[in-house]
């Protein structure tokens, strides 16, 4: 049961009617893509992908990771690298409707079309009503995370909750899940989609009076904060592609763009975290399911924290996880070398603590073995620097990819292999009756535990007390 969670957790559902991939050229792809495309009348989505993608993602080709990766990046990507990306020479010959069934078939989910797209947006004669008040800027309102909205800034009273109806409703266009908690300012509902498209919503309606498109799914809470020149204020947030956004707050349009890493495979699936004009982002990857390919050389990702300036995209500093990777000495059956440390992915919120001057991450497991002492741990970053003060591991030698699942003996499965047990929640810093602080953190085997910030550990490389 364990590994299917493992699957859940990353929203990935193994079933005959999930074919995924990477967009990646290769020699075998194009071989493959000039067989004559089959009559549109038998044309499915399982048999375009036999015909013109299992030569390289069903197998080891190097540069085409395995096939478990497209329904995290959705049809849209699928189909966008088709028509204007790295695919098209792949893609060539093939119909608008051969391309849409076999990005959906690849995306495992419906893109939008005809009445299902439709958006209702606000008339234009229709403002935000400001005069609403409520005003939820990130989600859990404190640095540190507390996951709550008190009763005043909510508008409501435990007693209120009984006699609560529905307003309105709104449905997201081709979504199969909402995952990004929404904000609220001005009369507006700020919140991100799973085919990237970012939303603000009138509070009293819920008619959209713009929207914006994002390069991927937008899976966590935005922020909103200042932008110089920008009167109106910025929102910030990060999509599965691992790029990171300001947006006018007022209309959508896009501020700044950057990328929170240069490793191929990052993604953003934790709130990054406004603060002081700085924007702490948390960095997680795909390379979990890359693994599973065993011509790729596993491992090379490091989860971290970047820190980017909000004025301008600009980074201030980024820390890892992990020290580089380098060759641990082993290969695997197709003779591909081990590289270690990799992974301990953060992929929770950054919790900031004001008086310490420090951010707290709760971290993943390793992708490959042997496992780092910072893997499943809870880390503490020097908010000026990204200095690495002290972390605590919670349970050592877990190391673990998807290869361990689907690749079998040989592959890339870590010969620790799991259990997986990540921090994955995000840390909250709670101060005691008795005026202590204390960090509490949750890990996916159930267990709970608080932490004592003041210690001084350091135990990445020298070990704990």
């Amino acid at each position: 049961m364990i590994r299917v969670k493992r699957l859940v957790r990353h929203g990935v559902f193994l079933t005959a009617s999930i074919l995924l991939s990477t967009l990646w050229v290769s020699a075998v792809w194009g071989a493959v893509s000039a067989a004559t495309p089959p009559q549109a009348s038998t044309d499915t989505g399982a048999l375009l992908y036999s015909q013109r993608c299992a030569g390289c993602h069903d197998g080891p080709v190097a540069r085409a990771p395995h096939k478990i990766v497209f329904p995290m990046l959705g049809p849209e990507y699928v189909l966008s690298a088709m028509n204007d990306g790295i695919m098209q020479a792949q893609a060539a010959g093939l119909s608008t409707e051969q391309k849409t069934l076999l990005a959906e078939h690849l995306g495992d989910r419906s893109l939008s079309r005809g009445e299902e797209a439709t958006v209702s947006f606000c008339p234009e004669t229709k403002a935000a009503d400001e005069a609403l008040g409520t005003e939820i800027g990130s989600w859990g309102m404190s640095p540190g995370n507390s996951r709550a909205i008190d009763a005043k800034t909510a508008n409501l009273n435990i007693s209120d909750v009984p006699a609560l109806k529905v307003k309105w409703a709104f449905a997201y266009p081709g979504a199969t899940q909402a995952r990004s908690q929404p904000i609220v300012q001005n009369g507006k509902i700020f919140v991100g989609s799973q085919d990237g498209t970012v939303y603000a919503l009138d509070l009293d309606s819920g008619c959209a009076h713009w929207t914006f498109k994002a390069d991927t799914e937008v899976r966590h809470a935005l922020s909103l904060g200042s932008v110089k020149n920008v009167s109106s204020g910025a929102l910030f947030f990060g999509d599965f592609a691992g790029s990171v956004y300001a947006i006018d707050q007022s209309n959508g349009e896009l501020i700044w763009k950057t990328k929170a890493n240069d490793h191929p495979d990052t993604t953003i699936t934790g709130s990054p975290k406004l603060y002081n004009d700085v924007l702490y982002v948390p960095l997680s990857s795909r390379e979990w399911a890359s693994a599973a390919n065993p011509a790729y050389q596993c491992c090379t990702f490091r989860g971290g924290v970047v820190a980017i300036n909000t004025a301008d995209g600009s980074q201030k500093w980024v820390n890892y996880t992990v020290d580089e990777p380098s060759p641990t000495g082993e290969v695997n059956n197709m003779g591909v070398a081990f590289l270690a440390p990799s992974g301990a992915p953060v992929w929770n919120s950054p919790t900031i603590d004001v008086t310490r001057n420090r951010l707290y991450v709760g971290s993943g497991e390793n992708y490959s073995s042997p496992a780092s002492k910072t893997s499943d741990a809870v880390i503490a970053f020097d908010l000026d620097d990204g200095e690495l003060i002290w972390s605590y591991q919670s349970l050592a030698k877990d190391a673990w990819n998807m290869a361990c699942f689907v690749g079998g003996v040989g592959g890339n499965c870590p010969s620790e292999n799991g259990p997986d047990l990540d921090i994955g929640a995000s840390t909250i810093l709670h101060t005691l009756s008795s005026g202590k602080d204390i960090v509490l953190a949750g890990q996916k085997s159930g267990h709970v535990f608080a932490l004592d910030p003041d210690k001084s550990w350091y135990c990445a490389f020298t070990g704990c007390e």
